[in-house]
């Protein structure tokens, strides 16, 4: 495929899922599900892909391995006639070993085979392993006001994450508050001493709600709370949530909710380097909307929201992987959302977010835009249902850019008799934007039913006009320039089997 769009240089991804779903049901009161997963994703990007990279501009050489698999049961019972008692279990495994390299094409003369180009293979190697068990029990009851709703989770989560670099290692992109033995150095330095790290830990977790429905008219006021305990992060909490919902009529519905959120830290960033003890961010939450439903053929729902961020997780320094919770900042904006039946068959949908999301990363300078936030996101897309066996979708979307980084470019960093290096060195973050961009997405389906047996092909086209983001930029060491990735269609060719009993 990458043949045929002339993408040579994206490397060798192989991708395979099966899923099995059954649903047994056992009697009157009692259904049985299974779900069985298993995933494989393979990459590897090597020198004849470098070579295939105009101007040698990405020379980055990749591997890249992962099988996941998920095995869950699921027991759903009706307890009297008016209760529902739902009890999952289930085992999850991961692991996924990735490593990169780099290739040399500058030292060999112009026009040299790329098995010529000198290699440094597997200079870092990070391994992510996981194990996870869990039950989660819900229990729902009709009662004289409304709802009642309760449940538990227990889940139990084998780490097994680390990373190995072989030797030092020059990047030459950095902050300009990254650490450098020498502040007129213009590239940082991975060492071993300060990249290698191990995280090898087994914590179980757990967490329980209570939750309460009043139906009163036109009312609806849902209040509840949730209490965790964070084995990684050896915390306890309570969340404490609120919704209303108020139907003045069959054709308007307005709503607000409010609640407190915790958010785990990500177990890369626990592992990335011993000394990193992050806690949960903590995130305050509050919306307002209505939605506007005049008949069975459209629908418009619009929300405001407004969050306010605490104890944020953020990068301290590229060349030790450090991290810590010392960030805050606010997210605000609206979400609409509308739909149109046209015509029998014939389906509209268009969508629009505004978000204004700013983050203090206690480094002296202020709130700024957050990490790859975008301002502006809007897509509208159609479906045609042409008959039981055709159907044909597309989507438009646009986006506005991310923030963007004031930088200085350095020439010559390695020094006389060295091969020719630039360095970006990074003085402010998010600040600007980039510009935004626009996608058009296709998608065909041909579906035929053989007995129990569902057949479907598709062809999925993925950025039909060839449009580039200026959010897809390479810093090319070699020369000294920004490159703009030049994105080209890509069509996927798909077979999918759907088998019933």
């Amino acid at each position: 495929m990458f043949e045929t769009i002339e993408e040579l240089d994206i490397g060798e991804p192989v991708l395979r899922d099966v899923i099995v779903k059954s649903v047994i049901p056992i009697n009157q009161n009692h259904t049985f599900e299974v779900l069985l997963m298993d995933t494989h994703e393979d990459y590897t990007r090597g020198v004849t892909h470098v070579f295939a990279s105009p101007n040698f501009e990405d020379a980055a050489l990749q591997d890249s391995e992962q099988d996941s698999d998920l095995y869950g049961l699921t027991l759903r019972s009706l307890i009297g006639e008016e209760a529902v008692w739902t009890n999952k279990v289930y085992y999850r495994t991961s692991d996924k070993v990735s490593s990169e390299g780099e290739s040399f094409p500058d030292l060999v003369p112009e026009g040299s085979p790329a098995s010529s180009f000198p290699v440094r293979e597997d200079i870092i190697t990070i391994g992510e392993g996981e194990k996870e068990i869990g039950w989660r029990s819900d229990f729902e009851m009709v009662n004289p006001w409304g709802v009642f709703s309760a449940g538990t989770r227990v889940t139990q989560i084998e780490l097994d994450y680390n990373t190995f670099l072989d030797g030092d290692w020059i990047r030459f992109v950095y902050d300009d508050d990254d650490f450098r033995p020498d502040p007129d150095q213009r590239f940082i330095v991975l060492t071993p001493e300060s990249i290698n790290s191990s995280l090898v830990q087994k914590e179980t977790s757990y967490a329980g709600y209570v939750e309460q429905l009043f139906e009163l008219g036109e009312w609806d006021v849902r209040t509840g709370m949730r209490f965790e305990q964070d084995g990684f992060a050896d915390e306890s909490f309570a969340s404490p949530r609120f919704s209303v919902n108020w139907r003045p009529s069959a054709t308007i519905r307005y709503f607000a909710t409010a609640g407190l959120f915790h958010q785990s830290p990500r177990f890369l960033d626990l592992a990335a380097n011993e000394s990193n003890d992050l806690e949960n961010e903590v995130i305050t939450h509050a919306s307002i909307g209505y939605e506007y439903v005049p008949n069975n053929n459209w629908s418009v729902l619009t929300e405001a929201y407004y969050q306010n961020l605490d104890n944020l997780v953020v990068d301290l320094d590229r060349a030790s992987g450090t991290f810590a919770n010392i960030g805050d900042g606010t997210s605000y904006g609206v979400d609409i959302v509308a739909n149109r039946m046209i015509r029998e068959g014939i389906y509209a949908t268009a969508t629009y977010s505004y978000n204004d999301a700013e983050v203090d990363r206690k480094d002296g300078r202020g709130a700024v835009a957050a990490e790859f936030s975008r301002e502006h996101v809007a897509t509208l897309g159609l479906t045609w249902e042409i008959s039981d066996r055709w159907k044909v979708a597309g989507r438009y979307k646009y986006l506005s850019g991310t923030p963007d980084d004031l930088f200085i470019v350095h020439s010559d960093v390695l020094g006389a008799g060295q091969p020719l290096r630039f360095s970006k060195e990074i003085t402010e973050r998010n600040v600007g934007r980039k510009s935004g961009s626009g996608m058009l997405n296709v998608r065909v389906d041909y579906r035929r039913a053989f007995g129990p047996i569902d057949l479907t092909a598709f062809l999925d086209v993925i950025n039909v006009t060839a449009a580039s983001s200026s959010d897809d930029t390479e810093f090319d060491y070699r020369r000294g320039i920004e490159v703009v990735d030049e994105n080209e269609a890509e069509p996927l060719i798909g077979l999918r089997l759907d088998y019933a009993w």
